[in-house]
């Protein structure tokens, strides 16, 4: 008797990948914007913030249930708070603010990441699609990572959470200079300060 294996729907699968692209291009597309200097927002701020936090912690805890051990969530606990807290006080030194002249408020800096995140997270979903691949979203048999899978996951989850605190620092600091400037205890200058403060 032939033996019938179950079969994986692989249209989760292709629209998941589908999103992903499209988040990836629009985190570069920001990042070469930040780069460049882009139109401050808070709301939107606000809201990057949140997707970055989501998407590292959904990542993360996928890795648990992929056969990643427990105890590696107490390094990414103390590197996200570590990398967090360096880049608060670093960002400061790279992040410039300027307004034009109708009175917009631009900033630009901190690039560098952006560039760290968006690494940690194209190396962290091509673990899962190079071997799990569309079964990653069968939920009733979690395929459980082992070998040099195993060691790439926890790898790639590092970096990614190395990558989070990073921009979790840097929202923050963004966010309290805006803060500052709005109070008027920090003064902004009328054209962009391009050559004093590098981008990354």
């Amino acid at each position: 008797m032939t033996e019938i294996l179950p079969t994986v729907d692989i249209e989760p699968f292709s629209i998941f990948i589908a999103v992903v692209v499209l988040g990836v291009a629009r985190i570069t597309w920001r990042t070469l914007a930040n780069y460049k200097g882009t139109k401050f927002s808070l709301v939107r701020t606000i809201t990057y913030f949140g997707v970055y936090i989501t998407l590292g912690v959904a990542f993360s805890a996928l890795s648990f249930l992929e056969g990643v051990p427990y105890w590696v969530a107490i390094p990414a606990i103390i590197i996200v708070t570590a990398s967090a807290l360096w880049c608060y006080s670093y960002s400061d030194r790279r992040i410039s603010f300027w307004r034009t002249n109708n009175g917009s408020l631009y900033f630009r800096g901190g690039v560098l990441m952006y560039v760290i995140y968006l690494a940690g997270f194209i190396a962290r979903l091509a673990i899962d699609v190079a071997f799990i691949g569309p079964s990653m979203f069968d939920f009733t048999s979690i395929i459980q990572l082992s070998g040099s899978a195993l060691y790439a996951s926890i790898a790639t989850d590092l970096l990614l959470t190395f990558g989070l605190g990073l921009l979790i620092g840097r929202s923050i600091r963004v966010m309290k200079r805006y803060y500052l400037i709005q109070r008027g205890i920090a003064t902004v200058p009328n054209v962009p300060v391009l050559q004093k403060v590098p981008a990354w």
